[in-house]
């Protein structure tokens, strides 16, 4: 029985070297599958037939060819290749990118991060599985469990101007005019104008206009200037179209408190008034009180100006320089900035992801909002998933339960935006895996050929 296990050995060896070939030959397919991870080949000997046992009750056995022991999976990175892509994203690490089947509510996993909006604003992969993460606040916290990354319905609403920021320079030598004569018709009763455009709750945008009047001298020598702000009166309720509108802490109030001068000298600062050192033209009193602005087609606003940080006295109560903002300085009047918080409403224009796997929301009106997380999910022995096909992976019972975090928490890799994982098989190695594998082929053939020819003398003892 001896010469025909001998064909079985050699016939083993055809079957596990050719399953080898297969193995390899997956392997330089997949050369440029996004994420795919090479296969090793592992053979292990067929369990041996004890011939005989000698005196020593040793066995004598002789083994009966070859099998596959174990297709290992080689989890060592892919190269990393930048695309232009704001939704394509790589794992730099540990992890695998959680995605879901619509249809069967199937999870799944993957290496390939090569992401695209379909028509309902959902984050999916190129056969319609969609990302999982978790939805962020807009403080960028994450909020609940996992669920899938979609941008429908996202949109960036109006934002109100709450502050001012004033940075001008107000003309020292500018000549002084009597307190309580100003008038925003009359360009004779005020020393120099700076415009700012601001948004009412409904996103609406309008323009301020904001007056400086100079007075003169305080006893300290610091020179006092008296500031107004007008709006379109078509814009506010109770207001006139066309007509510049005086507005101040009580909305539209009439003219605002000015400041009283007795002998020359400014003896009481008006309620919105700024006063200036003599020695560096710096802020040293602000006194600027919130403005009320009744809104015609929105709900009332509230805007504080900031002249900067005082180094006297401060509407905010934090003192500075007196450099950062309003100053008096000799020359023209100029304005440096004028800068206004708030926003009109606004929508989603595109998506970019950072290195932590969050996806921010970039909006039509300038807006920048975190909106989701990306999901990671990191298995037990990930070496054992189940393949799928189209780069995807499935648990099984070997693979252990999957633990979900955020890229960077937990040992999970990060993530590079714009780029996607290359496949990890190595050409150079794999043709020479497939030399060895056709020599070991090819000498198995030979033993079947040669028992084969014993066979044949022995088939030729009887004539």
């Amino acid at each position: 029985m001896g010469i025909y296990n001998a064909l079985f050995t050699g016939a083993s060896g055809l079957t596990a070297f050719g399953e080898g070939v297969r193995v390899i030959g997956d392997n330089i397919a997949n050369v440029n599958s996004l994420g795919f991870k090479s296969q090793n080949v592992n053979f292990a000997d067929v369990l041996g037939q004890t011939v005989n046992v000698s005196r020593s009750n040793i066995a004598n056995q002789v083994g009966n060819g070859v099998r596959i022991g174990a297709i290992s999976r080689d989890q060592a990175q892919g190269s990393v290749q930048s695309t232009t892509n704001a939704t394509d994203m790589a794992i730099n690490g540990a992890g695998m990118f959680v995605l879901k089947d619509p249809a069967s509510g199937q999870t799944q996993y993957t290496r390939a991060g090569a992401f695209l909006i379909d028509s309902s604003s959902n984050l999916i992969n190129g056969q319609g599985f969609q990302v999982q993460g978790w939805a962020l606040d807009s403080a960028g916290k994450p909020q609940g469990n996992v669920t899938n990354i979609t941008a429908a319905n996202v949109a960036a609403n109006a934002s109100p101007t709450t502050t001012i920021d004033v940075g001008v320079n107000l003309n020292a030598t500018a000549t002084n005019i009597a307190p309580g004569t100003f008038s925003a018709t009359n360009p004779a009763t005020y020393t120099s104008k700076a415009d700012v455009a601001v948004y009412d709750s409904l996103g609406t945008l309008h323009n301020v206009s904001t007056y400086f009047v100079k007075l003169g001298n305080d006893a300290g020598g610091n020179a006092v200037w008296d500031w107004h702000v007008t709006v379109d009166g078509g814009e506010l309720t109770g207001g006139t179209a066309g007509t510049p509108t005086e507005i101040n802490e009580a909305g539209i109030g009439g003219p605002t408190t000015a400041s009283v001068i007795t002998a020359g000298v400014v003896t009481t600062a008006g309620s919105q008034s700024l006063s200036f050192s003599a020695s560096n033209g710096s802020l040293v009193v602000e006194k600027a009180p919130t403005m009320n602005l009744p809104w015609l087609t929105a709900a009332a606003g509230a805007i504080a100006f900031n002249f900067g940080a005082a180094t006297g006295t401060d509407v905010s109560g934090i003192t500075g320089t007196g450099l950062d903002g309003a100053l008096q300085l000799a020359g023209t009047g100029a304005t440096r900035f004028m800068s206004a918080d708030g926003y009109g409403a606004g929508f989603l224009d595109h998506m970019e992801t950072d290195s932590t796997g969050r996806i921010n929301g970039i909006f039509t009106n300038g807006q920048r909002r975190p909106l989701f997380q990306v999901a990671l999910a990191k298995f037990p022995n990930e070496a054992v998933l189940s393949k799928l096909g189209n780069n995807m992976m499935g648990s099984t019972i070997a693979s252990g339960t999957p633990v979900l975090e955020k890229p960077g928490n937990g040992g999970m890799g990060s993530i590079a935006p714009f780029a996607l994982e290359q496949s990890n098989v190595d050409l150079g190695n794999e043709f020479v895996k497939l030399i060895v594998i056709q020599r070991g082929y090819e000498a198995n053939s030979k033993t079947i050929l040669t028992t084969d020819q014993m066979l044949s003398s022995l088939m030729t003892l009887k004539r």
